[in-house]
């Protein structure tokens, strides 16, 4: 098995270009695999012929764990208290076939926006870069042709599982509504992230095999400016209080929608919520 031609060399230009280029065949990625997940999710529910329906609905459960996986995942990577995953191929409710699953979140009210917004969206996320490691086994790694069947099989389960349920993007909006000041600076973080990654970083100075670990980087890139700048201005936050003690003029160490004490003082004495992904 090799690797026969990584995809950066179809279109070489200057180094400000490939960070311009990778960014948009990012995000272009991203909404082409939310729409084509709507598609066949809109398919695979309407399709009833027997024999059809029963490799489909096999081929589902496995979307299905990969999008309560990439949940699991990226709430324990954001620092999130997840449960256990559940996955099921027979509905709860009633007996007839429907791969389903959710991932408990016990303490969902003590989470960020930021954090829900990863969570949610984490299965568009990650089967986005599986579905494009996928399509470099599939033509640009020469390999067995059962290994390529199987990446292909895999492919259509990326696209059932990969969207994001309406309870995922519900979540998001309730998290937002908690402390709007909060999630906006969030937003301006990420922003700011994401304008000098672009500017500063290139994602080709690493010579990597496949060029979905391009897209990888980036991310990888994108959250370490963003923790340096939260870190950063915790700090500042720190000095004012401490220059303003020295004058006699107490005050908080940081804006309050600057810091999470707010968030977590809101629900300490209240029952912990469950909410399910």
């Amino acid at each position: 098995m090799y690797y026969k031609k990584p995809l950066k060399f179809f279109f070489y230009k200057s180094s400000f270009s490939y960070r311009t280029t990778i960014m948009i065949e990012l995000y272009l990625w991203l909404f082409v695999m939310l729409l084509v997940s709507s598609i066949a999710n809109a398919f695979y529910r309407h399709a009833h012929t027997p024999g059809f329906k029963t490799v489909f609905d096999i081929v589902a459960v496995i979307g299905v764990f990969v999008h309560e996986l990439a949940h699991f995942t990226l709430g324990i990577i954001f620092g999130a208290k997840m449960g256990k995953i559940t996955v099921r191929y027979r509905s709860r409710k009633k007996p007839e076939v429907s791969p389903h699953g959710w991932v408990d979140n016990p303490e969902y009210e003590r989470q960020s926006f930021l954090q829900a917004f990863m969570i949610s969206f984490a299965p568009l996320l990650v089967s986005t870069f599986l579905f494009m490691f996928c399509l470099d086994i599939i033509f640009n790694i020469q390999t067995e042709i059962w290994v390529k069947v199987i990446a292909t099989v895999f492919c259509v389960s990326l696209l059932i599982g990969s969207e994001p349920s309406g309870q995922d993007v519900k979540l998001v909006g309730r998290k937002f509504n908690n402390d709007p000041g909060y999630s906006l600076y969030q937003i301006f973080l990420v922003l700011l992230s994401g304008l000098l990654v672009w500017v500063f970083i290139d994602l080709y100075f690493i010579s990597l095999p496949f060029e979905v670990l391009y897209y990888i980087e980036y991310f990888i890139f994108l959250a370490l400016f963003y923790y340096s700048f939260k870190s950063v201005f915790w700090v500042i936050g720190k000095l004012i209080n401490a220059i303003a003690m020295m004058l006699g003029k107490g005050v908080d160490s940081s804006p309050k929608f600057l810091t999470r004490k707010r968030r977590f003082k809101e629900f300490k004495k209240q029952k912990e919520k469950e909410a399910q992904w």
